[in-house]
């Protein structure tokens, strides 16, 4: 029984998943359509349940279409939309829609930190600069202007994240990804408790999933 590899990859407008041979050669491909909601102007989100139904459907079709089975499956590797941000509440369900990085809901958060000369503190920690898209502008809209939702994060993650748990049942972030965040020390290679501070979300450290990778 030959062994297989399959790629997930979560754009902003597609979600593809491929099938390859242990020489890396591509099998097959299957992918779904994927619809952002904007319930205000400036503002992208994405069901969470539904990302996932999706998620398992354009696997289940790679599956049935190759005839290989999850058996034959030797590892999996997920790309997609980078920053944005996942959130599952204390009893890891999923709380609320997901904000994508494309959203601009932060951007007085984002002009009003830039006032306060914190990308300037941020910077030789975390090497990034601010924008809109980051999960700590986001967590901060969050705080303020959703503060019940804010009280009930139990966990916060990116898209990478969210499917790697929904698909193993394991919470973790890799440095690659959780390194474009502001929330983590590129000195160090370690979360920095002073970079949530400095941005008003330190509420928040308990959630961050350990980086695995």
């Amino acid at each position: 029984m030959s062994n297989y590899w399959l790629g997930l990859d979560c754009g902003g407008s597609w979600l593809k998943a491929g099938l390859y041979d242990g020489a890396g050669r591509e099998v097959a491909v299957q992918r779904l359509p994927l619809h952002a909601l904007s319930p205000q102007p400036g503002w992208v989100e994405r069901d969470m349940t539904e990302l996932w139904q999706q998620c398992g459907s354009v696997i289940s079709k790679l599956l049935t279409h190759t005839g290989v089975s999850g058996s034959q499956i030797r590892g999996l590797g997920i790309s997609a939309q980078g920053k944005g941000l996942f959130l599952l509440d204390k009893s890891d369900r999923p709380l609320g829609k997901a904000i994508l990085s494309s959203d601009r809901r932060a951007m007085e958060i984002v002009q009003r930190w830039q006032k306060e000369a914190v990308p300037q503190k941020l910077y030789p920690l975390t090497r990034q600069t601010l924008w809109t898209g980051h999960p700590v502008s986001l967590l901060r809209w969050v705080k303020e202007n959703e503060p019940q939702r804010y009280a009930q994060i139990g966990s916060v993650m990116m898209t990478h994240d969210y499917l790697r748990w929904c698909l193993t049942g394991v919470k973790g972030c890799e440095e690659s990804n959780i390194s474009e965040s502001n929330l983590y020390n590129m000195a160090t290679g370690q979360y920095d408790p002073r970079l949530t501070e400095w941005l008003g979300i330190s509420e928040i450290d308990s959630a961050l999933p350990p980086v695995v990778g």
